[in-house]
């Protein structure tokens, strides 16, 4: 059986960029190795979240498993105050799209620094 905890691969051009972004949204770091010479970071909401996010350098990946698809995934995240959370990603200048009401929630888009976007959903 799969247990509720779950990692998501997300691959970027620069591994310190990536990190510095999610840190500027509120993402912490739970671990971080290096393998064959490339750093390999794992962070997470928070320390007690169940999904965490693998971030490895593309160029590794490409190097070591060509196989791999290394599109982003299409992640929709949640948030018990998203004006809070859109106001504060402003501040940190992150691409962000409007904020808008659909339905009984309210959503937003933002990119991270590879162009990357995912959405938040919240009240």
């Amino acid at each position: 059986m799969f247990s509720n905890n779950m990692q998501v691969m997300l691959y970027v051009a620069d591994v310190p960029s990536a990190i510095t972004f999610w840190q500027s949204v509120g993402f912490v770091i739970i671990d971080q190795q290096s393998v064959d010479g490339t750093s390999v970071v794992e962070i997470a909401p928070s320390a007690q979240a169940d999904t965490h996010f693998v971030i490895y350098d593309r160029t590794f990946i490409e190097a070591h498993s060509p196989e791999v698809a290394l599109n982003s995934p299409s992640i929709m995240f949640f948030s018990d105050d998203i004006t809070a959370l859109y106001k504060q990603m402003l501040e940190a200048n992150v691409e962000v799209g409007d904020l808008i009401q659909m339905e009984e929630q309210m959503v937003f888009n933002f990119a991270d620094p590879d162009g990357n976007y995912f959405a938040v959903s919240g009240k």
